[in-house]
């Protein structure tokens, strides 16, 4: 049992270190900041967040830097900044098709970025060697030390309980948590994410929905899924499952989908949607530029096929993605009904090779929807095009890094 003097030494430790991220987390958030204004954010003294930043800056976390706004008369403000070569975050979004890495520094610039092909999407827990290999093989690529490495941020699709580090479609070893095998493994923080609430993490961090409270960002690749932006906050839902909008009925006794229910979403405005529809019509005899010009035939027939076809003018393949693109704006329909968005960002890969495909969703959901809650709402395809899931990855981790709240502050602060 802990003498006195003990506990008391650990509940200083412990109010030290909640201090010290919450200095931290205000440079991640707003960027640069005058002693007083770090003070304002955090809440603390003026001294407290002094000390604070001066030991920060002996162990280099921190440099004395500008924003840019200081006065010109008189003594300007001291500012400090994280120090981005101080450590770097991997961020690895794992797709059925493709693996994208990125690398930020703390100053959340990207490093490196590079795209594999797919890590094996399974349960064997062998997949962790390649996932592995390819992680050192991007940062040696980027001569990044991996001393340097403070963790390791991975979207997955399927069911995923990021809070407990748990792949329940894809890497789910058994009783162990996928982020405990890795990080040991790693010996680094490793957390976990699923792909639609990551895409969302890369839209507030870097794109569209940077300066937007509230919005839904709508991944269209193989699969379909949304990731929900509310109040500036990336919504979870109550178990981390929020966002499987590609399992919300549209066509009454329609396609048997790979959930078990029939007419999702996702069985008409999909990847795999438009791969069936294409195979399943040419295979009955429609004519089109995919087995005319472009020669590809059965099994070799995917949504890229089709999307290559429609960019070259194929009316076959114009109208299964106008089809698809009708029935995702009548779900995005719902969902403005249901949330009132500012702004719907279209993503995945679907809408990176054909971005043209919004205006149709767009017009679509407008239809559909109360004109009210929808003539306001903006209508955007991400610039962030495929490295969305990786840097909304590696945007986690680095708050989880500097994450307060698990430390329980009232008890300290």
């Amino acid at each position: 049992m802990p003498t006195s003097k003990a506990f008391k030494q650990n509940k200083v430790s412990a109010k030290n270190e909640i201090r010290r991220r919450l200095v931290l987390r205000a440079l991640l958030d707003f960027g640069p900041l005058s002693l007083t204004d770090l003070a304002k954010k955090t809440g603390m003294t003026l001294p407290v967040v002094s000390t604070i930043a001066s030991s920060l800056k002996k162990s280099k976390l921190v440099v004395e830097g500008t924003n840019g706004t200081e006065s010109q008369v008189g003594r300007p403000p001291s500012i400090v900044m994280l120090n981005a070569g101080a450590g770097y975050i991997v961020g690895v979004d794992i797709g059925r098709l493709s693996t994208n890495f990125v690398v930020l520094d703390l100053g959340t610039n990207i490093v490196a970025e590079a795209r594999r092909k797919s890590i094996t999407l399974g349960n064997d827990i062998k997949v962790l060697d390649d996932l592995e290999k390819e992680i050192r093989n991007v940062l040696s690529e980027a001569k990044a030390s991996w001393d340097k490495v403070l963790g390791v941020g991975i979207s997955l699709p399927g069911m995923v309980r990021g809070k407990q580090g748990l792949g329940e479609t894809y890497f789910n070893f058994g009783e162990k948590p996928v982020t405990e095998l890795l990080s040991k493994r790693l010996r680094k923080p490793v957390h976990l994410e699923h792909d639609l609430e990551a895409m969302a993490f890369g839209e507030r961090w870097f794109g569209a929905a940077k300066d937007v409270e509230n919005a839904i960002c709508v991944n269209v690749g193989w699969g379909l899924g949304v990731g929900i932006i509310i109040d500036g906050k990336v919504y979870f839902g109550q178990d981390g499952y929020a966002g499987e909008f590609g399992h919300i009925q549209v066509v009454k006794s329609g396609e048997l989908c790979y959930c078990g229910k029939r007419g999702c979403l996702e069985t008409v405005a999909s990847g795999k949607a438009v791969t069936r529809i294409a195979k399943e019509k040419l295979a009955a005899g429609a004519k089109s530029m995919i087995t005319e010009t472009l020669e590809v035939k059965g099994d070799e027939i995917d949504a890229e096929t089709v999307l290559k076809a429609a960019s070259r003018g194929d009316e076959f393949s114009i109208e299964i993605l106008d089809e698809a693109a009708k029935y995702l704006g009548s779900g995005i329909a719902v969902l403005i009904n249901l949330l009132n968005p500012a702004m719907v960002i279209f993503g995945g890969g679907v809408f990176t090779a054909a971005p043209y495909l919004s205006e149709t969703a767009r017009v679509s959901a407008i239809k559909h929807s109360l004109v009210p809650l929808s003539r306001d709402v903006r209508f955007v395809t991400s610039s962030l095009g495929s490295k969305a899931g990786a840097l909304g990855a590696a945007a986690y981790l680095a708050e989880d890094l500097f994450d307060v709240e698990r430390l329980n502050p009232s008890a300290y602060v």
